[in-house]
């Protein structure tokens, strides 16, 4: 039995957001480093606030004053439980594309240079105001992927804690945070307004890119449900803070 490569893929997909070249993995703590940024934005602080509210209505309270667990500890005690599982579901996601594949597809449909002209490209001006504009997307679209899957395995799993994902709660103080839309139409303008052959072959090669990771997922792979894949083990921290399963 295999994997959905669909599920994976789609997952991915949202994780990814601005695809670059990927024949080489990024190092763990580059990894880290793109997570902690993320709930370092304001979209992120939001989430980890949101986290925190959750924590502190579903953690037993016998359990917190036996392990001198305060309310306030919680909300910084969310950004660590998030830092260390977002870091593996960046890395996890890494894991499965497997680079051999990733480097042949790449080359085949954008050309054996490809993977060279990237990098420099990014040292255009342009390029540069692209994805300065673009950070705040794709800050929000990792953020969005790991809490929409942290929030699934907390379902399938029956862990006690309600869900954070303003896509799945509808909570629109927190929609309104976020600033994947307002990025787009302001890209959107920047690319129609560009003259800049630079940004577009930057754009044209991101998009094939991304193409070639989707197909090069690995497919030997346990049936097993996507949110498990990523978060697989997260109910031993969410013990430590009171939280149990139904």
């Amino acid at each position: 039995m295999r994997l959905s490569k669909l599920a994976i893929a789609t997952t991915l997909a949202l994780a990814l957001a601005l695809p670059a070249a990927r024949a080489q993995s990024p190092e763990p703590s580059e990894q880290a480093t793109l997570v902690r940024e993320g709930l370092a934005s304001p979209y992120g602080k939001a989430l980890i606030a949101e986290l925190g509210k959750n924590l502190r209505s579903g953690a037993d309270p016998a359990c917190l004053s036996a392990k001198a667990i305060s309310a306030d500890q919680l909300k910084a005690r969310s950004l660590e439980l998030m830092t260390k599982w977002g870091t593996r579901v960046m890395e996890t996601r890494d894991s499965l594309i497997d680079k051999k594949v990733y480097a042949d597809k790449f080359a085949a449909s954008a050309g054996p240079n490809a993977g060279a002209e990237l990098e420099p490209l990014k040292q255009n001006a342009d390029v540069k105001r692209y994805l300065a504009i673009a950070q705040r997307m794709r800050q929000a679209k990792i953020l969005d992927s790991i809490f929409e899957q942290f929030d699934r395995y907390a379902l399938i799993s029956r862990i006690k804690l309600a869900p954070v994902s303003p896509l799945a709660t509808g909570n629109e103080v927190l929609l309104r945070q976020n600033p994947a839309d307002a990025t787009e139409e302001k890209l959107e303008r920047f690319i129609a307004s560009s003259k800049s052959t630079a940004l577009k072959r930057y754009l044209a090669l991101s998009e094939k890119d991304a193409v070639a990771a989707s197909a090069s997922i690995k497919l030997e792979q346990p049936l097993r449900p996507v949110p498990s894949i990523f978060f697989k083990g997260v109910e031993a921290d969410l013990s430590e803070l009171c939280i149990a399963t139904r």
